[in-house]
């Protein structure tokens, strides 16, 4: 029996445009994402090459151990796609929020998929890995991804890696909720008129040509997803507005939410906001991410 233990970090959303509904339900989106380095689950792969099927276990009661988890997906797309097969165990410690924005499953099934790639000598191209994933879920390519931090657009499988030339710091607060993706979308679809305007500002695209500055940069952040996200969660609100008092160049949400965060120009000033938050929100997900 092999077994591959990997790091599956969360995602943050610099910006989000949902800017088309598709015919088949799907949403076209332009947005910038950011890997964590501080913000992640672990996860133990054991291949059983005596047996068949697969199994999950793992640390969080909430997360579905079924055909309904996102990693089983990914197993049986994999199977399909490749026509190879292995008994597979996997094995998930989640330390992501769940449903809070930062692609926690996604993230997650992206491991699977890489994991049994490399199980089976990195038979599959990373174009073809995309392909094969963008069927089950749409952040899942920016995983599979090499990049750190990237353009995405289309219905995610269109991946452009940005470089950036300096540091920047990233502190979230999870408001101990979550946001099904779902209800998100159908919320935004009712409230986001402007959605399939041509003529609305590509904020995606302004933020991508201050990337190298950190003060105008910050000043760009924005989500689509802020107006059903706040409508559910009051509080967002004032989380942002705390962020910035406590020394964030800008804040907003990440993904549909409910997580928040703020970008500091030096670590120092993260941590000390991080102190600050965690006294008057001792029961909320408080971590530097970046």
């Amino acid at each position: 029996m092999k077994k591959i233990k990997l790091k599956s970090v969360a995602k943050i959303n610099l910006v989000l445009e949902v800017v088309k509904k598709m015919p088949n339900g799907f949403h076209e989106i332009r947005t910038v994402m950011l890997k964590t380095e501080n913000i992640f689950d672990e996860i133990e792969l054991f291949f059983d090459e005596s047996c068949a099927g697969i199994e999950i276990v793992c640390n969080n009661p909430n997360v579905p151990l079924n055909q309904k988890n996102i990693c089983w997906k990914i197993a049986e797309q994999f199977f399909k796609k490749t026509g190879r097969h292995v008994g597979l165990k996997i094995k998930i410690k989640k330390n992501i929020p769940l449903a809070s924005g930062m692609g926690g499953g996604s993230s997650n099934g992206a491991v699977v998929a890489l994991a049994l790639n490399e199980y089976f000598k990195n038979s599959l191209s990373e174009k073809k890995l995309i392909k094969i994933v963008s069927e089950v879920g749409k952040d899942i390519p920016f995983f599979i991804s090499q990049s750190k931090l990237a353009s995405i657009s289309g219905m995610g499988e269109k991946i452009k890696p940005i470089k950036n030339s300096f540091k920047f710091n990233v502190l979230i607060i999870n408001p101990a909720g979550e946001i099904p993706t779902p209800w998100a979308y159908g919320e935004l679809d009712q409230y986001l008129f402007f959605m399939h305007e041509t003529k609305r500002k590509n904020i995606t695209r302004e933020f991508i040509n201050n990337i190298s500055n950190l003060e105008k940069f910050s000043g760009c952040l924005y989500n689509d997803f802020s107006v059903v996200a706040k409508k559910k969660y009051s509080n967002l609100e004032i989380l942002e507005k705390a962020l910035i008092a406590f020394g964030a160049m800008g804040a907003s949400i990440s993904g549909k939410g409910p997580t928040v965060f703020g970008i500091f120009k030096t670590k120092k000033e993260a941590l000390k906001a991080k102190e600050i938050l965690k006294k008057y929100y001792p029961q909320f997900f408080v971590e530097l991410a970046v």
